[in-house]
């Protein structure tokens, strides 16, 4: 475990695009809670246990169905009260079915704990899709969503996909797919992989691992520094039962495991249009993971500036920020002249105006706005929207099931 260790140790904690050193949660901030989804054997409670015993510093909640699979003797246990298992690390493991998901979620977030992550296992527990409305349900000044992350096996993907036909919905879902078991397929074979998860998510980011080694820092949103941007080989990853002993006696290219994670800034030339802001960020650019920074949007009464937190396609706004507009784009494998073009189309021509209703559509992405009082009337329309989810997704009143988000109509 030395490798993993020390690899997880860089750049994760090193700093990120809001001016913010590592990644512990800031007084006041919701708890960042991240779903990770994969079937049997793909290697999501290896991941786990990789964030929970090697992200030095963090203090970190992971949310089970059983605890039967987490490595809580490599963590040392500290206590246990009810459900919840305190390691000596400062982590934590808590046992829950899903109608205690949100109660414990709560109690998670209470500044009293000193978490600065949540991490949801989802085997046994609900439907992906099920369980990110559950976080979307709870009051986003509690938590958050920080993505969901889907990990397939790289040797298996063909099979599941025949045997779990809602694996294409999963991908379809995810905000990260890692694609697990990488040392054992040809880069010729990866292409492959990527091009099927491609066609049920085709612009999501997928990331390349070997023995499920994912960098903190991508799953954090924290940019990527020298020793942390590029996932574990099979030369300097720990042994793992399901390979050979020697580590990597076969004859593949592994130069595809080099893919790494990326950043990349985009400073917009003028302030943005509100509508056109939310059709970009709706289509962001193939393979980002996280956006995170400071814009200004245009509106009726003057522009206004937003803290901009942007997870796959989940979309937050808090009114404020600091320091020149600009976004940091995390991802894998992505172009960076298409990352640099992203939010060209939104920019404000000269002499536009912008309608009064333009504003609107950003009522449901805000946080803490005081003026947004009822944004938490606002539901999630499942039976009525595109399959996508976050700003392209519909939102629909319960008042009037008729009324859209405004920034979605023609």
């Amino acid at each position: 475990m030395e490798a993993l260790s020390n690899r997880l140790a860089h750049g994760h904690l090193a700093g990120g695009g809001d001016g913010r050193t590592d990644a512990r949660r800031a007084p006041g901030e919701p708890l960042p809670v991240l779903v990770l989804t994969g079937y049997l054997g793909a290697g999501k409670t290896t991941l786990l246990n990789h964030l929970l015993s090697g992200a030095p510093g963090l203090r970190i909640a992971a949310i089970v169905n059983d605890f039967g699979e987490i490595d809580v003797d490599a963590t040392a246990v500290a206590g246990r009260v009810d459900s919840m298992v305190s390691l000596a690390n400062g982590c934590v493991c808590c046992e829950v079915d899903a109608s205690e998901l949100a109660g414990t979620l709560g109690r998670l977030a209470d500044p009293g704990m000193g978490l600065d992550l949540a991490v949801i296992e989802a085997s046994g527990l609900a439907e992906p899709s099920v369980l990110s409305r559950m976080v979307h349900d709870v009051p986003r000044d509690v938590v958050r969503h920080a993505g969901m992350i889907q990990v397939v096996d790289a040797e298996g993907l063909d099979d599941a996909m025949e045997r779990h036909p809602r694996l294409a919905a999963h991908l379809a879902e995810a905000d990260l797919v890692v694609v697990n078991k990488c040392d054992l397929v040809t880069r010729e074979r990866f292409g492959e992989l990527r091009a099927t998860i491609r066609a049920n998510a085709p612009r999501v980011a997928v990331l390349p691992a070997v023995r499920a080694a994912v960098p903190a820092g991508l799953l954090l949103g924290l940019e990527p520094t020298a020793p942390d941007a590029a996932p574990l080989t099979a030369s300097t990853a720990a042994p793992d039962a399901g390979h050979a002993p020697g580590g990597d006696a076969h004859d593949h290219d592994h130069s595809h495991l080099h893919d790494g994670y990326t950043a990349v800034t985009v400073a917009p030339a003028g302030h943005l249009h509100p509508r056109r802001f939310l059709a970009a960020v709706s289509a962001p650019p193939t393979g980002a993971y996280r956006a995170k920074g400071t814009l200004t949007l245009a509106g009726a009464d003057g522009p206004r500036r937003y803290e901009v937190a942007l997870v796959g396609r989940r979309l937050e706004l808090r009114a404020g920020g600091s320091g020149p507009d600009g976004l940091v784009v995390i991802g894998v494998g992505m172009d960076d002249d298409e990352v640099a073009r992203f939010l060209d189309e939104a920019v404000l021509t000269p002499g536009e105006r912008v309608d009064p209703a333009a504003g609107l559509g950003l009522h449901p992405y805000l946080i803490g706005d005081p003026d947004s009082s009822d944004v938490e009337e606002w539901i999630y329309d499942e039976q009525r929207a595109a399959p996508v989810t976050g700003a392209a997704a519909m939102l629909a009143d319960p008042e009037d099931p008729e009324a859209f988000d405004p920034a979605f109509t023609p």
